[in-house]
């Protein structure tokens, strides 16, 4: 998989076969299964492709003989590739760029999750705006090999259910020098038991004790697959409530082998698990009915020789006290924990201060990272060649570095657009081949002159994507008044059982149509890894309207930044400490407002005014930013936020604040 970064591997499929690969780029796994034999056959006679790929595995074998899995990483989804759909949302986009910097840096990761034979939904958005989910099967062609033991037969674990024992086999993709181990319960001897064999169909999908089995299985499995394997891992880190199972078995698997009690395990374990949480809001962890967990979790209560009420007692963080929390049950156990950007760090240990006066949470404090993304998997192709030219390809491997960063403000300000307005022009391109008929004509009236915003992201109500079309009429005169054209691009997913964001999708809808404004601003349907690229390379502004302080981090808007998008947000998540009046534009928000209705006119006022008196007349050139173009902030925008929230610089920090430290024990 880090072939899709690597521009060595792009390089050889360029000379392999240009048109073929123009059409398949950057997914190298399907250029690949494209190839015919003549073409096969004929690389294989060119030196020149021989001698690329002999420096290629080279250079895998160099990565890999330095790797040893020390740390285990755990998530419940996984965004890294447009063809290997098994991500919702920035959570697993997250997880895989996480991935992704630990192979660059050569960081030794094993990542543990599962692989979901229907992946996550894909989406359908009608004529009325109404949003239809739909999944599709895993392809067969993916880079995914099934793990076999010493005799050749699939390795497999067990984990016991009340309905009976699911067979778990398991399965590994490369993501560079970094392996990820994926569990599927799919196997002939879970015939018998339909529940069993179907735990991994999908992702974030079915009634609340199939997802209860999921995060049994991704916990204790992936512990259990870890061991199967052979990994000696000194760190754990869970990603999210989703897999604190895997912080009870752990502690389990420890008191088997050192015949230990519970709680003298975790003792010895505790300064050696991690756990990140990514909500700010109560709704967005994962709890659980008391009957539920007693019903399915009484096989691992008693594998922790914990009594019913001690084990209830772990995941405890509510009044009244009647359901269990796996986020409040990391917390409790795990040595550190940690929020995903510096305003998330204030806000969670403010949701969590109350596991402290319950005793659990022995004077820990919340810490905090911040998010990163994984630059040379976001970046677009024109402005990474100008960033090659001009400062070389350090970048691509370091990141966080930030000097090697420093000479991006040396760049022609006219290359800087140039590079820019032909990620537009391709932005464009792509989107014709996802649109319906009327909207693909409408995008033939798009150019590089054309003044796009883009807003792309999880449809949920505090993210309030309805602001923007709170005073029908200015949002009108901004568009139709302004000396330029002006085109709004709105993408995004609502959860399948979340009816009040799939309301907010049918209203967008009836805003455009009721200001005849369909030819101005559209929404795209099913938003994924390739069409946020396209929109974060090519649009010139990327807006965010959350209701701080909700947004725990957000990275869409660093992967626009990086390429010279101007980021346009309430100061919330990472624009809390990202924003700086010489690279993007901050919405004031209103804390004095008296409900959120209120709070919503204000702030939707303020964006207006920012809109029509600042932004479009500085992209216009008829007023400066301190003297400061549209460009000088493209150019401060690429080379002061690429470095500062990459996920290099995320994952170093990581590895410097917990991971290394037990290493060097």
């Amino acid at each position: 998989m880090s072939s899709e970064w690597n521009v060595n591997v792009h390089n050889m499929c360029v000379h392999i076969d240009f048109t073929l690969w123009n059409s398949h780029k950057p997914h190298v796994s399907s250029f690949v299964h494209a190839l015919t034999d003549e073409m096969i056959e004929k690389a294989s006679h060119n030196h020149l492709i021989q001698n690329m790929m002999n420096e290629i595995m080279q250079s895998k074998c160099n990565d890999a003989s330095k790797q040893q899995a020390y740390m285990a990483y755990l998530s419940l989804e996984y965004g890294i590739s447009q063809i290997f759909h098994q991500y919702a949302g920035g959570l697993g986009i997250l997880a895989g760029d996480h991935l992704k910097s630990a192979s660059d840096l050569c960081i030794p990761i094993i990542g543990v999750g599962l692989l979901y034979r229907e992946g996550s939904p894909h989406q359908h958005i009608d004529e009325s705006g109404a949003q239809q989910d739909y999944w599709t099967m895993l392809k067969g062609d993916l880079p995914i090999s099934l793990i076999k033991d010493n005799e050749g037969n699939p390795a497999t674990i067990t984990v016991d259910f009340p309905e009976g024992i699911a067979h778990v086999q398991l399965h590994e993709i490369c993501i560079g020098a970094v392996r990820l181990i994926l569990l599927d319960t799919y196997h002939e001897k879970n015939v018998i038991h339909p529940i069993l064999q179907s735990i991994t169909n999908r992702l974030y999908f079915g009634d609340r004790a199939h997802r209860l089995r999921q995060e049994i299985l991704i916990g204790i499995g992936g512990i259990k697959a870890l061991h199967a394997l052979g990994y000696e891992y000194s760190y754990l880190h869970v990603n999210e409530g989703h897999c604190a199972f895997a912080i009870t078995q752990r502690i389990h698997m420890h008191m088997k082998q050192f015949d230990l009690s519970f709680h003298e395990s975790l003792q010895q374990l505790s300064s050696s698990m991690l756990f990140t949480t990514h909500t700010p809001v109560d709704a967005g962890n994962e709890v659980f009915s008391q009957d539920l967990i007693k019903k399915l979790c009484i096989q691992h209560r008693q594998d922790l020789g914990l009594s019913e009420s001690e084990f209830l007692r772990l995941g405890s963080a509510y009044t009244p006290d009647d359901v269990f929390s796996l986020s409040a049950m990391a917390i409790t156990l795990a040595g550190s924990s940690n929020a995903v950007s510096t305003l998330h760090g204030s806000t969670a240990g403010n949701m969590w201060k109350h596991l402290e006066a319950m005793k659990q949470y022995n004077g820990k404090s919340m810490a905090s990272i911040t998010n990163g993304i994984h630059v040379p998997s976001w970046v677009g192709p024109e402005i990474a060649a100008m960033l090659d030219k001009h400062i070389g390809r350090t970048w691509r491997t370091h990141s966080h570095d930030e000097h090697v960063w420093q000479g991006v403000q040396n760049i022609p300000r006219s290359h800087i657009r140039a590079s820019h307005e032909k990620q537009k022009i391709s932005m464009i391109e792509y989107l014709q081949t996802r649109m319906s008929a009327h909207v693909e004509e409408v995008l033939t009236n798009m150019n590089a002159q054309t003044f796009t915003i883009g807003y792309a992201r999880r449809f949920a109500s505090y993210k309030r994507a309805l602001l923007l079309f709170s005073d029908e009429r200015r949002l009108q005169s901004i568009i139709n008044d302004s000396a330029f054209p002006v085109k709004i691009i709105v993408a995004g997913k609502a959860h399948p059982d979340d009816t009040e964001a799939k309301e907010v999708i049918k209203k967008i809808h009836g805003h455009i149509k009721a200001l005849h404004l369909q030819s101005s601003i559209f929404v795209l349907e099913d938003y994924d890894i390739a069409l946020a690229k396209a929109m974060v390379q090519g649009c010139d502004l990327w807006l965010n309207t959350p209701r701080r302080p909700m947004e725990a981090c957000g990275t869409s808007g660093m992967k626009a930044a990086v390429n010279g998008c101007l980021h346009c947000s309430i100061s919330d998540g990472w624009w809390d400490e990202g924003y700086a009046s010489n690279r993007g534009f901050m919405i004031p928000d209103v804390h004095e407002a008296l409900d959120y209705h209120e709070q919503d006119i204000k702030e939707a006022e303020a964006l207006y005014d920012l809109l029509e008196r600042f932004v479009l007349p500085l992209y216009a050139g008829t007023i400066t930013n301190n003297e400061l173009s549209w460009e000088d902030m493209m150019a401060n925008s690429i080379a002061e936020l690429g470095p500062r929230f990459s996920s290099a610089r995320m994952v170093h920090e990581y590895n410097q604040r917990y991971y290394s430290l037990i290493l060097n024990q």
